[in-house]
């Protein structure tokens, strides 16, 4: 059985410093060192060292080098540090949990490439990633967990990467999905019969059911979005309820780009009455917001007001 040694072995080597990568120690109790940076002067020299253990020692644990290698440093594994320290204000947390979906929420110091990996058991076997058409390492991240089961545990954790190729991991953690009886009824959810009647355009001309159609912005998962194809603010959305109810509450959330395009600032609604709701203002893209409509109707429309223009659209749109 190999058994790992899960410190970090330091060494004092002359006036040089020497620090050690994690060891796994074998049953022969040979010590298999994979990585050691030596640094003294100008030097800086990587190895990896295989030693075995010196019997019959004065020293109750000595062990000998028994063979070694120069590392050339592009051949070095990542090092893994700690996600706290990139992150700012507040850890990581599952915010806007749902039956099927959740959000996880933080901002990191630096830029990161972040994913989050999650599971119904601590072997995870999924990940999910910022929802981001350019990619790339950013700040503010808010990747959306998706396919959950309902009034289920599952753990997850964090762990991104910046420029230089560090990657950064948090602890594991865990949450639980919402059961059937707290996920209020969203009369524009497609499961719920709602349709779409009108759109100002999709991405790359997709149809509303495609990836970045209109059908992404009301089928109850934060993990799709709807995108107009550089609509700006001229963008907008119509959807029919499958019957007239009363409205108490709009729920919208908009998407946007690394780039800083795609942020819709502030929106009208306009009902089947014909009645110019708004403008009501969004105050960032990074979750869903809800606004007090108080209204019957039977279909919604949301027009951009304004915008920071380019493919502008939304996340998710529901009501209650």
């Amino acid at each position: 059985m190999i058994k790992k040694i899960l410190f970090t072995c330091v060494y004092l080597a002359g006036s040089g410093l020497a620090l050690a990568q994690p060891a796994t120690l074998n049953t022969d109790l040979q010590l298999k060192i994979p990585v050691i940076h030596f640094q003294s002067g100008e030097l800086n020299q990587y190895y990896s060292a295989d030693l075995e253990y010196l019997q019959n020692a004065t020293a109750p644990l000595t062990f000998v080098i028994r063979d070694y290698a120069v590392l050339a440093p592009e051949t070095l594994p990542p090092q893994l540090f700690d996600l706290a320290q990139v992150t700012e204000n507040n850890p990581p947390e599952i915010v806007d949990i749902g039956t099927t979906t959740a959000r996880l929420t933080f901002v990191s110091s630096i830029p990161l490439a972040c994913s989050v990996i999650y599971g119904k058991t601590p072997d995870f076997g999924a990940v999910a990633t910022d929802s981001n058409m350019n990619g790339g390492a950013i700040t503010v991240h808010n990747p959306i967990l998706t396919n959950l089961d309902l009034d289920s545990q599952y753990y997850y954790r964090v762990q991104g990467s910046d420029a230089q190729g560090k990657l950064y991991w948090s602890p594991i953690s865990n949450f639980r999905t919402a059961s059937a009886n707290e996920q209020q009824a969203n009369f524009l959810a497609l499961s719920n019969g709602a349709t779409i009647t009108a759109v100002s355009s999709n991405f790359a001309g997709v149809e509303n059911n495609q990836t970045w159609g209109a059908n992404g912005a009301i089928d109850g998962s934060a993990g799709t979005a709807w995108s107009s194809s550089s609509d700006g603010d001229s963008a907008f959305i119509m959807v029919a309820l499958a019957q007239a109810q009363h409205i108490n509450t709009l729920r919208v959330w908009s998407r946007s780009m690394s780039d800083g395009s795609a942020k819709i600032l502030s929106f009208n609604v306009i009902i089947d009455s014909g009645e110019v709701l708004g403008p009501f203002n969004l105050p960032d893209t990074q979750k869903a917001y809800d606004f007090p409509i108080n209204r019957t109707t039977s279909s919604i429309r949301l027009d951009v007001n304004e915008s920071t223009g380019g493919n502008t659209g939304f996340v998710a749109i529901e009501a209650f």
